[in-house]
């Protein structure tokens, strides 16, 4: 019975690192990932409130496209990691915590005045 208990766990540790390795981002990359979408979205959004035709031309798609091109991987690649990740909701509660983290840091730095003014 041990054996077998054994030979699942591993047989399940050995299929789910497989996924990780090749096509799926790592977690540490798909974060920052992530928050690059983030931000893309808030550049969107402000600009679709000065620009009602930022829809009609297409302006996130071409913002995505940008974080895309500057992280150096596709589309496919980043919604295939982003399924992935979906499915296992422990690693994706760990990117969320990790953007959140961030975000909380970054947003504490710009009230207390200690980010550096570009």
């Amino acid at each position: 019975m041990k054996k077998l208990l054994l030979c699942c766990l591993m047989g399940t540790i050995i299929g789910c690192s497989n996924d990780v390795d090749g096509r799926i981002i790592p977690m540490d990359s798909m974060q920052v990932i992530m928050w690059d979408m983030m931000k893309a979205d808030e550049v969107f959004i402000r600009k679709l409130v000065a620009d009602t035709n930022a829809t009609k031309n297409k302006e996130d798609v071409k913002l995505y496209e940008t974080v895309f091109r500057i992280h150096k991987i596709s589309k496919d690649r980043f919604f295939e990691s982003y399924r992935y990740y979906e499915a296992h909701p422990i690693l994706m509660k760990e990117i969320i915590d990790s953007i959140d983290s961030k975000s909380n840091r970054e947003r504490i730095e710009r009230y207390s005045g200690k980010r550096n003014k570009l």
